[in-house]
């Protein structure tokens, strides 16, 4: 499971002055559709540790911020002002009740303009936040069976609001390192919110009996991820996800039909894709720009049945790619806007990095200005505590309507309400072992321990076109060494190799899940080979530890 995002502080540079002033633009490239683009850092009152900063549905910056020696996140300060540093206000100031379980805190404005969730708390105005006096600090008290308990790592990593203000989304971590999605109604009582009418959505067992052979399995469509963002006006959820990768992407989870469709597709490490208001556009947190530190070579070769039969490289390669590149290694995480449209085409597109200085280091939220031409985001200064606001303006881009609200469904035919299920989910078992034969031809064995996980292909074709042969392995160790191996080959109409031992460091420390490259008393770096699919050939020395 990874480690959620860190908050730091950012010590305004100005001197002398309200504001420090505004950087000249780094960047105004242009792009066939989006014309220019322009990125700029957003200023700063002088003297204050910036936590985190978002749009606001009436195009305000709502920005959360401590004073200088501040170390606690949850000695809370909020303030309003404009996009350009100006109209700085006020409107809260103190410290945020601790809440054990919880995630630290969140900043999801509602679109009504008036609320803030916090995660465990939701912050209340009479009227608009433009114009908030005395905000409310109301707590919001989650279903009893993930709200606490031993078998509940943390209830909720990320929530998010629909755009209807009642329903919520969020994903709770439990004690196995499993993870579980909901939605629920959020409603207003007298001394607080209560989230109710609770409803699993996403997979619980990715496997299902297969008729046709006594011994085999079908991998099911594995809903959930982590939740990030409600859109197509509330019924739908934008998640990270995995369709063709070992790797993550981003997708979007149809709430209504559980239908999945892929945003992204990147053999390196994608997530989080923020839709623009039209949602025509996305901001999303990806290595693809970082070829030094991007672990493409994990997913450079599609393997059938990505996330039902996962190889659990996805701590490996978020601590080694985002991380340790945020902590000490050169690289960066983007993010990258795209044109969803575009992106979901695949291919070569890679949108346009919005990275411009090597020493700074993406952090979340991103999100969207209401006319969808100008977009958010965090950056850190890696190696100190310094972090500042990121804006990026279109100014040619012509933007299309803002979606409509519409309802979010309640009635979800593929979901659970039965909540009494979550403690078992915790203590369930991580093992599988599993057989998935092919449609065409052959068949997968599938694996699985709580430290290792092996895959072998056998003839393996769904399609009659194109054939797997071979094995991959990961042997795991948070805290030591762990090591991952292919030796796959597909074979047909399409083509592709893997061919590779990676052996990554412990996922703590100064160097978060480093490449090994030492060799062994035969003289064979414990780390080396390579990928290759269509064409493209990615070597694992390539990588910078």
């Amino acid at each position: 499971m990874k480690t959620f995002a860190l908050r730091a502080a950012l010590l305004a540079c100005a001197t002398g002055g309200a504001l420090q002033g505004l950087d000249a633009e780094d960047r105004a490239t242009g792009s066939p559709s989006l014309g220019r683009v322009e990125i700029s850092t957003v200023p700063l009152r002088a003297g204050l540790v910036l936590y985190s900063a978002t749009y606001t549905p009436s195009g305000k910056v709502l920005v959360s911020y401590g004073k200088q020696g501040t170390t606690d996140e949850r000695d809370l300060s909020l303030a309003i002002m404009n996009d350009d540093g100006t109209g700085f206000r006020p409107i809260f100031s103190r410290r945020v009740p601790d809440r054990p379980k919880d995630n630290g805190l969140r900043y999801m404005v509602f679109a009504d303009n008036r609320r803030v969730l916090l995660g465990d708390f939701v912050l209340e105005c009479g009227g608009s936040l433009d114009t908030c006096a005395k905000p409310a600090l109301l707590p919001v008290t989650f279903p009893a069976e993930v709200a606490s308990g031993d078998h509940i790592a943390h209830r909720w990593s990320e929530v998010a609001v629909a755009p209807d203000n009642r329903h919520v989304a969020w994903t709770t971590l439990l004690a196995n390192f499993s993870a579980v999605v909901f939605t629920g109604e959020l409603q207003r009582g007298k001394d607080g919110y209560r989230i109710v009418a609770p409803h699993i959505v996403s997979t619980s067992d990715p496997f299902g009996k297969d008729s046709r052979h006594p011994d085999g399995t079908i991998p099911l469509p594995v809903r959930g991820g982590e939740v990030k963002q409600f859109v197509r006006g509330g019924q739908a959820l934008s998640l990270v996800g995995a369709i063709d990768r070992d790797t993550p992407d981003s997708v979007v989870q149809d709430l209504a039909t559980g239908r999945l469709q892929g945003i992204t597709d990147t053999p390196g490490y994608t997530e989080t894709t923020i839709f623009s208001p039209d949602e025509r556009l996305g901001l999303t947190m990806t290595t693809r720009f970082s070829p030094s530190s991007d672990p493409a070579v994990l997913g450079l070769l599609p393997r059938p049945y990505p996330a039902s039969l996962n190889m659990g490289l996805s701590m490996f390669a978020y601590t080694y790619a985002v991380t340790g590149v945020r902590k000490s290694r050169a690289g960066n995480v983007g993010p990258a806007l795209i044109e969803i449209a575009a992106s979901q085409k695949g291919g070569a597109y890679l949108g346009t990095n919005l990275n411009t200085q090597p020493d700074w280091v993406y952090y979340s939220p991103m999100s969207w200005h209401p006319d969808s031409r100008r977009a958010m985001w965090i950056e850190g200064q890696r190696g100190t505590a310094e972090k500042r606001i990121r804006i990026v303006k279109l100014p040619d881009y012509r933007a299309g309507l803002e979606v409509a609200a519409r309802p979010t469904p309640e009635a979800i035919p593929y979901a659970s309400s039965d909540l009494s299920a979550i403690p078992g989910l915790a203590e369930a078992t991580k093992e599988a072992h599993v057989k998935v034969y092919g449609r065409a031809s052959g068949y997968i064995t599938y694996d699985r321990t709580a430290s290792s996980i092996t895959k072998t292909y056998v003839n393996f074709s769904d399609d009659g076109a194109s054939t797997y042969e071979g094995r991959e392995r990961t042997q795991a160790d948070p805290r030591a060494n762990s090591t991952y191996e292919a030796d796959v080959r597909l074979t047909g109409k399409r083509s592709g190799v893997m061919k590779l031992k990676m052996t990554f460091g412990p996922l703590g420390g100064p160097t978060p899940a480093r490449i090994v490259f030492e060799r062994d008393t035969a003289g064979t770096p414990a780390s080396h080979g390579y990928a290759q699919f269509e064409g493209r050939r990615i070597e694992v020395g390539s990588l910078v530890p």
